[in-house]
């Protein structure tokens, strides 16, 4: 069950230079947030954040952790659309007058910041770096929208696969333990594979020395063997 950590502060937040105030001076925020009543909330793994179809009253930031948005089918299963990463804004569906569009799941223990919606679109009105901000911000989700179209549409099993390792390896050194929080479950579920596809992969993966694994965390030992591999496989499907 959510925890309520206390009130946030918007002066002392440790992701303010990521969140939607960052281009407001520190010295300017009290007159800026006015009595903006944010709070911190903690969740644990699967703890649900809010629902498909739940009137859109908040919008949160994520301070640490990992979130997912799922959305279901009418015979239950449920996709993975997207990963929510630190310092993003999510589920602001409020502001255009919708309910949520998805479910949003802590996907390992988290700390967030919940906005009430009415508090945020007042600030958003009288402070263009604010609007700015958020309209930044639904930018980068239609295009992590549009680039996951693009990968199942697109991309043969082994791309997608190896396409999800690369960007979630993206700027670490090759061989570097990364953490890993999704089971094989959840990723077959983000990329619109099954889990035994993504479990036969992985092991010929591993045993081919591209990449080794633990239950939460991966090292690609060899980013460009698996680029040629993949590119090489996908064409003889």
């Amino acid at each position: 069950m959510a925890k309520l950590q206390g009130k946030g502060d918007c002066q002392s937040c440790p992701i303010r230079h990521k969140s939607i105030f960052s281009e407001i001076p520190v010295e300017k925020l009290p007159e800026v947030i006015g009595d903006f009543r944010t709070s911190v909330i903690t969740l644990t793994h699967n703890e649900t954040i809010y629902t498909e179809g739940d009137p859109a009253k908040h919008t949160f930031t994520l301070r640490k952790g990992l979130i997912k948005l799922t959305k279901s089918l009418a015979d239950g299963r449920t996709q993975i659309v997207r990963i929510i990463g630190h310092g993003e804004l999510f589920g602001f569906d409020g502001l255009a007058g919708e309910d949520y569009n998805q479910t949003a799941l802590a996907l390992t223990d988290c700390e967030i910041c919940k906005l009430p919606m009415k508090d945020l679109e007042r600030i958003r009105a009288n402070n263009p770096s604010v609007d700015k901000a958020m309209m930044q911000s639904w930018i980068q989700s239609l295009r992590a929208s549009e680039n996951m179209l693009l990968d199942l549409g697109a991309k043969k099993a082994p791309e997608r696969l190896a396409s999800f390792l690369l960007k979630w390896c993206k700027d670490k050194e090759p061989g570097q333990w990364i953490d890993l929080p999704m089971s094989r479950t959840e990723i077959a579920e983000l990329l619109g594979l099954t889990v035994e596809t993504v479990s036969r992969f992985l092991s010929d993966w591993k045993r081919k020395g591209f990449i080794q694994d633990t239950r939460s965390t991966i090292q690609l030992t060899d980013p460009e063997g698996l680029k040629q591999a993949v590119c090489s496989s996908a064409r003889g499907l």
